[in-house]
């Protein structure tokens, strides 16, 4: 392979450093053949450059927290972005610019200073790049939308070489397609998000053993049936690495505080909860309300999906599903949906997820390769045991690396002309290493 033309550090197999770059969030033993450690932005913008016209094997990695571990494949180049973090406030138009490494903690912590905030992950390490060019549900969902309905401004190099300025109205198409499957159309080198002024919220986790569980969920759709915007709630179960599981309600609240008791009154049979994390905090903290949670290198496996409502039947499914928890990293979230994410017109943006009032999501997780094949089983498993229940569609950011085929209807009826769009900015397909959106081919153009 010739010398890459880039400021920063090329490591190849073998080269000190090599080995921690390559690791991710997902504890997988990927091996590309280049990681390039981008200085600037044109370091990103003369690997894409460089990728194209060898007709080489182009992936981008940032935060690293991609749960289907795409932005570290073997043999490809990898250009990582982690290095570019910069976070740029503006007050007066209560705007973010980020970088394409930037994780949410950064970006949490940098708006928080000016009272501040936007919706974001709820673990800090996570990227804001990825998770707001896919959707971006998280804290604050319900008052302001996805993080996608808060990208105001894009920079990306699509694959023919050239620098967009992508916005409402400057190259509109691919300001409605990066909002929701962004990856797909380049090599994204700044994102603006609006902000809110939000300085302080009540958060935290309610948490239970875990044989309360029926009881929990039954609080939780009753807290959910009558909750306003200002509330963002999630069930929880959790099994432990000590063999104990636990269940709860993880919270953000906007609103006065002293209205919090009477919204989670139907949790007051249970008695005190064993941990109770809910407290008034700063927004910035906000991120890093389940950091400990999914620790960083172990082994995961994924399944998700939209559901229309909690009724007995699903609440019976999960229930079950969750008494057979083994691993110790395993969490399952049933998170409400609607407020802001369902007012948006679904033709706005390339987010199809609009519909659903709850998005479950198992995340499983281990130590050892040798529990792969029965941890993957009974993942998949949980999964199928939910799909009955569920809505059309699937959350693109909670899609495993098994799971192509619901790629297109996690997009819904707006798939078609993603595919167009593709063939327009990226024909030869580059930008593949994600939920990948093939160009639409003669046959389907004509």
């Amino acid at each position: 392979m010739s010398s890459i033309p880039v400021r920063g550090e090329v490591l190849a197999p073998g080269q000190a450093g090599y080995d921690e770059a390559r690791r991710i969030w997902k504890g997988v033993d990927r091996r590309p053949s280049r990681i390039v450690r981008c200085a600037d932005t044109s370091d990103l913008r003369s690997l894409v450059d460089y990728a194209a016209r060898r007709q080489l094997p182009l992936a981008i990695a940032g935060a690293g927290h991609d749960i289907a571990a795409r932005s570290m494949p073997d043999d490809a180049i990898v250009a990582s972005t982690a290095a570019l973090t910069r976070v740029e406030i503006d007050t007066e138009r209560r705007l973010a610019v980020v970088a394409p490494g930037a994780q949410w903690g950064q970006l949490a912590a940098a708006a928080a200073r000016y009272g501040l905030a936007t919706t974001g992950a709820s673990v800090a390490t996570v990227g804001v790049a990825g998770f707001a060019l896919h959707g971006g549900l998280g804290w604050l969902m319900r008052g302001f939308g996805p993080a996608c309905d808060n990208l105001r401004e894009l920079e990306v190099i699509t694959a023919d070489g050239m620098l967009r300025r992508v916005s409402g109205d400057s190259e509109p198409d691919l300001y409605w397609a990066m909002r929701g499957a962004g990856s797909n159309f380049g090599a994204v080198t700044a994102l603006t998000l609006q902000l809110y002024p939000i300085s302080r919220v009540t958060a935290g986790m309610m948490l239970y053993p875990g044989d309360v569980a029926p009881a929990v969920l039954d609080a939780y759709r009753t807290i959910t049936a009558a909750a306003g915007d200002e509330l963002v709630t999630h069930f929880y179960y959790n099994g432990s690495p000590d063999g104990t599981h636990s269940t709860g309600i993880g919270l953000c609240y906007t609103g006065d505080p002293a209205d919090l008791a009477a919204i989670l009154a139907p949790l007051a049979p249970l008695g005190r909860p064993v941990h109770d994390s809910v407290r008034d905090m700063g927004v910035g903290e906000l991120q890093a309300v389940h950091d400990s949670s999914t620790p960083r290198g172990a082994r995961y496996h994924l399944r998700a999906h939209y559901l229309p409502d909690l009724d007995d039947s699903v609440c019976a499914t999960v229930l079950d599903r969750c008494r057979t928890v083994t691993a110790p990293f395993t969490q399952v979230f049933v998170e409400h949906m609607g407020g802001a994410v369902a007012r948006q017109p679904l033709a706005d943006s390339a987010f199809a997820g609009r519909h659903a009032g709850y998005s479950f999501l198992v995340i499983n997780g281990w130590d050892t390769p040798a529990e792969d094949a029965d941890r993957i089983a009974w993942t998949r498993g949980f999964g199928d045991a939910v799909r009955p229940h569920a809505a059309h569609g699937a959350y693109v950011n909670y899609l495993d690396y098994d799971e192509d085929h619901r790629i297109p209807g996690a997009f819904g009826a707006g798939y078609p002309r993603l595919r167009a769009l593709k063939r327009r900015y990226d024909p030869d397909n580059m930008f593949r290493f994600n939920r990948n959106i093939p160009p639409e081919d003669d046959h389907a153009a004509h």
